[in-house]
């Protein structure tokens, strides 16, 4: 569940429908500079002399506070401040030290939607093939998961004290993961995900289940009206979108929705053949897949209608095990112990915890990275960290 990076400032990123999103960060790996940022307003919480997620005095959740932030949140909904308000509203509840927003889907890789101040470098590598042996990905690709994850609910004891945690944990000093699920518009899941360096109380998991009905249903009104109001947008949403009413008629079709027909002959056609009982996912032709979901009656500008979005299906690739992934990693290159170390130096393991598990000596263990460094044409183990991200990114 790990998505790296600290807490800092707003922004957002993603082709989630918000407006005002910023470009995906350039390949640079270093952080941009604070004038060449542009930030998303804070929301600042009432009762803090200083916005941000400072830990709170107490772990406990206050009432007060609690009802305090959530009504900003409210009053936030249908514009561009209601995830950065929800995202930093529930942090405070859980005394957070990393918080972003994730969109997930079952056909695309993963996007962020709003982070703090993530460093890009960290983001490439969780976009260019991490994200797969995420576990909450996991879980979003296999079905439209709804309300609060810890990592006890989305891992098995093994997953939990084995090499995912061990390494990307690690990465951050964070001690623990937890999520908050929400349906999203046809067949995706937004994620708020949370960190922190001390474990996540039960009481305070407890208090937040309680108050997601609360949460999903300020999340589902934000959507609603944001629809709403792409028919009075000057701008085309990110995603190819159309919305239909209940007689099948188009309302509301963005420009991106006909460049995706254009870019895919045949979809038209095959698009116009469909009735109301059609499949709510379906590949209109390769590459091109169709979402299907219905509005409900309070939708305004459609009631009982239908939204259709067009997503490529080649952007995310199938979850992969950690663990056979280390183990068939460089497998043609190096030799049967070579490959032992390297599993562990992907670990996050140091050169003499490396010599403990394997019965070598420290000196033998410096012998084998000297050869494999030479083999593979690289001098550290950052290097060696990425040629492995970029295994993973390219494995079917």
């Amino acid at each position: 569940m790990d998505r790296f990076g600290p807490i800092a400032d707003n922004r957002r990123l993603g082709p989630y429908p918000q407006s005002g999103a910023t470009a995906q960060p350039t390949p640079s790996m270093a952080r941009a500079s604070a004038k060449t940022r542009r930030k998303i307003t804070r929301p600042k919480p009432r009762r803090r002399a200083k916005a941000g997620l400072a830990p709170a005095k107490s772990a406990s959740l206050s009432a007060g506070s609690d009802l305090d932030g959530l009504g900003a949140v409210a009053a936030s909904i249908a514009t561009p401040d209601f995830y950065p308000q929800l995202m930093q509203t529930v942090a405070g509840m859980l005394s957070a030290d990393l918080a972003m927003v994730m969109r997930y889907s079952r056909h695309s890789a993963p996007d962020y939607v709003v982070h703090d101040d993530l460093v890009p470098e960290h983001i490439e590598l969780y976009r260019g093939g991490l994200y797969r042996v995420d576990p909450v990905y996991r879980l979003c690709r296999s079905g439209e998961p709804r309300g609060v994850f810890t990592l006890d609910d989305v891992t098995t004891p093994a997953e939990r004290s084995g090499d995912y945690f061990n390494v990307f944990l690690a990465l951050t000093g964070m001690a623990d993961d937890l999520v908050v699920l929400f349906p999203g518009p046809a067949g995706t899941s937004i994620g708020l995900a949370y960190e922190r360096k001390t474990a996540f109380r039960r009481p305070e998991v407890k208090r937040l289940r309680q108050i997601f009905p609360l949460l999903e249903g300020l999340q589902a009104a934000h959507e609603r009206l944001m629809l709403a109001q792409f028919a009075s947008l000057e701008r085309s949403p990110d995603k190819p979108i159309r919305i239909v009413d209940h007689r099948g008629r188009g309302i509301f079709e963005s420009k991106s929705w006909q460049r995706a027909l254009i870019d895919h002959p045949g979809a038209a056609s095959k698009l116009s053949a469909l009735d109301d009982d059609a499949p709510a996912s379906l590949e209109l032709a390769p590459g091109l897949v169709l979402h299907a979901e219905p509005l409900d009656a309070g939708f305004a500008l459609a009631p009982n209608g239908r939204l259709l979005l067009l997503e490529t299906a080649e952007d995310g690739l199938p979850p992969l095990d950690y663990g056979q992934a280390t183990a068939r990693f460089l497998e043609d290159r190096l030799t049967p112990r070579e490959r032992d170390i390297v599993g562990l130096m992907l670990l996050g393991f140091p050169t003499l915890k490396v010599a403990e598990r394997l019965g070598l000596s420290v000196n033998t263990v410096k012998n084998h990275k000297k050869r494999l460094y030479h083999k593979l044409d690289i001098t550290t183990e950052r290097e060696l960290f990425l040629n492995f991200v970029s295994y993973l990114f390219g494995q079917r």
